[in-house]
């Protein structure tokens, strides 16, 4: 049976305005024991000592020296794959013994709503849906030059992908969708999945942080939160997830 535990959570920042969280967001990253880490508005901080790391590469919005806005962390040796943005996504192959086959990760943090509109540059959700249209291109060229690779896409999607639009708009959730079924992705964060957990989890809200695998025959998966408070204390602003996997 092979198995793989992901997840994703935006840190919030912490290196920049939050340098005290970065302790308890460690606690919380060691904790939950998960093989491979997509953590977005992170910094060098966050990293855990243990394990192999790459970073995005700085970028104009982010000022202060160590942040980076994708982090790829896992306890398996990691070789990076060039990528059309470097600042804003994060690509890496590795391979898990547990796996018979090697994976292609792929992480993100999509432009927020008002991207370029405070500046002028654009309208709210124009350069997030570009954004979408560039990377599921991305996505598709990845899986056919990686065709022997299971694929994982995951990280900050500043958007929620779910029917009543909690944060997004149609077009470009539609376009998410699209370009991940069209890489042969199966998106273990979708909304039904979700709700289900939050019956269980204290009405969990819906997710702008999403995890997208290869759809493997027979894959089971099972939700966790990332608490984004912890004994009263403030980790993030937003609760992550992992995902634990497995099939035959």
């Amino acid at each position: 049976m092979a198995s793989l535990r992901i997840g994703t959570w935006n840190l919030g920042r912490s290196g920049a305005f939050h340098r005290t969280r970065i302790p308890g967001q460690l606690a919380v990253l060691r904790r939950l024991d998960v093989d491979l880490w997509i953590l977005t508005d992170g910094h060098a901080a966050n990293v855990p000592a243990q394990g192999h790391a790459c970073r995005a590469v700085p970028g104009v919005e982010f000022q202060h020296a160590g942040e980076h806005r994708v982090i790829v962390w896992s306890r398996h040796a990691l070789e990076p794959v060039v990528t059309e943005d470097p600042t804003s996504t994060v690509a890496v192959r590795l391979h898990p013994p547990a796996l018979d086959r090697p994976v292609l990760v792929y992480g993100t943090a999509m432009t927020h709503a008002r991207g370029g509109a405070v500046q002028r540059q654009g309208l709210a959700w124009q350069r997030h849906h570009a954004t979408v249209q560039r990377q599921r291109a991305e996505w598709l060229r990845l899986r056919q030059e990686y065709a022997d690779h299971l694929l994982c896409v995951a990280g900050d999607f500043n958007a929620s992908l779910d029917t009543a639009a909690h944060y997004g708009t149609v077009d470009p959730r539609q376009a998410i969708l699209q370009g991940l079924a069209d890489a042969g992705l199966k998106c273990l964060t979708a909304a039904e999945r979700l709700e289900v957990h939050a019956q269980a989890h204290d009405g969990r809200r819906a997710s702008v942080d999403h995890v997208a695998f290869t759809d493997v025959p027979g894959l089971n998966v099972r939700l966790e939160t990332v608490p984004g408070v912890v004994d009263g204390h403030r980790m993030s602003e937003r609760d992550g997830v992992v995902v634990e996997l497995s099939w035959a």
